[in-house]
């Protein structure tokens, strides 16, 4: 959360940003080199998705954040994830740069936009969808609305954000199993994962007599997932309905018509919200804010991130977090994860 559509829109908005800095430096220009480059914008574009990658593994969901995979990546761990993955690059750029850097890099980039993004957009979606709590633990009904407000945001990012539709490329974000991106990649997550949280290994086969493990089942499973819960087939939905009323999950949740989106809960009249933790402060910042704000935040911080490669740096996970700014996803506050929410305001949104 937000969807994949709004972060692939929002990065792309970042590299053309790029293009338009007032006062460019090195490493704008090499930013820009960088994102001109197909492979690499590839890469990049599976560090949008693998975030929220492990969500689309089936399977029973008892907790609110969904997969603990998702969670360790969102939480204040995943800056440990984003140092890892930063020092495996800079330690692997001390040689001659090759393919499998390149595609690495990439991939980290579109991994930090996710980061970035979610820091900005979390607060917001929760407030106004709502989450459980020790009086309302209605674990599956707020799931349900979170993933209905996010799917909302993505269908007007799709289709009116600055009156222009957008042309998201869903397959773009899906590595080819056995191509060099694909091992760069999912070397570089599994090790990260493992690294923080040894009993986490995302690339061990899970059954006997197949090689395929949790990151090879996520992938595949991804484009079934959003052909469930893009199928506008009468039949098809009066099916989804008819199993939503015998048990919950989130592949039954689907996006809503795009040309019949509840625009309430974009906050477009700006009405005042909160902040979920609690901190001092008044916001009315909209859907639109938001995506300029993440758009410029982005490149703000691609930029000393490359600075920091070219440098050849090895700084430690404080210097990275403050690098960041957002110590983890849901909230971007350090020690205040989900659990520490308490203000919400929620707008009832129907399947």
């Amino acid at each position: 959360m937000p969807g994949l559509i709004t972060h692939q829109r929002i990065f792309f908005e970042s590299v053309k940003s790029l293009k338009k800095q007032k006062h460019p430096n090195y490493a704008t220009h090499l930013l820009d080199i960088q994102f001109t480059n197909p492979l690499f914008t590839s890469s990049a574009m599976a560090g949008l998705l693998v975030p929220n990658l492990f969500d689309y593994i089936p399977g029973k969901r008892d907790i609110f954040f969904g997969n603990s995979i998702k969670h360790l990546l969102h939480s204040d761990e995943g800056v440990k994830i984003i140092h890892y993955m930063f020092s495996a690059i800079v330690k692997h750029s001390s040689h001659e740069p090759d393919e499998w850097l390149y595609y690495q890099k990439g991939f980290f980039y579109g991994y930090v936009s996710h980061w970035i993004v979610d820091a900005l957009f979390h607060p917001f979606v929760f407030y106004w969808s709502g989450f459980p709590t020790f009086k309302d633990n209605r674990i599956s009904f707020y799931r349900n609305q979170n993933l209905l407000f996010e799917y909302t945001v993505d269908q007007y990012m799709a289709y009116f954000f600055n009156s222009e539709p957008f042309d998201y490329n869903l397959e773009a974000m899906l590595p080819v199993k056995g191509s060099v991106q694909y091992k760069a990649i999912k070397d570089l997550i599994a090790g990260a994962i493992a690294h923080t949280n040894p009993s986490l290994k995302i690339n061990t086969p899970l059954l006997l007599y197949t090689t395929l493990d949790t990151f090879d089942i996520a992938i595949k499973s991804v484009p079934f997932v959003y052909m469930i819960k893009k199928n506008r087939s009468p039949q098809f939905v009066k099916l989804l309905r008819f199993l939503e009323k015998r048990f919950y999950s989130d592949f039954l949740v689907r996006y809503p018509d795009g040309r019949r989106i509840n625009r309430h809960i974009l906050n477009l009249h700006r009405e005042r919200w909160f902040t979920p933790t609690g901190e001092p402060g008044l916001h009315y910042e909209s859907v639109d804010d938001l995506f300029r704000i993440a758009r410029d935040k982005t490149v703000f911080i691609w930029k000393q991130l490359e600075e920091l490669f070219t440098q050849q740096d090895h700084i430690s996970v404080q210097q990275l977090s403050t690098v960041l700014e957002y110590s983890n996803a849901y909230t971007g506050k350090k020690g205040f994860s989900i659990d520490k929410m308490t203000l919400q305001n929620p707008i009832r949104l129907r399947n």
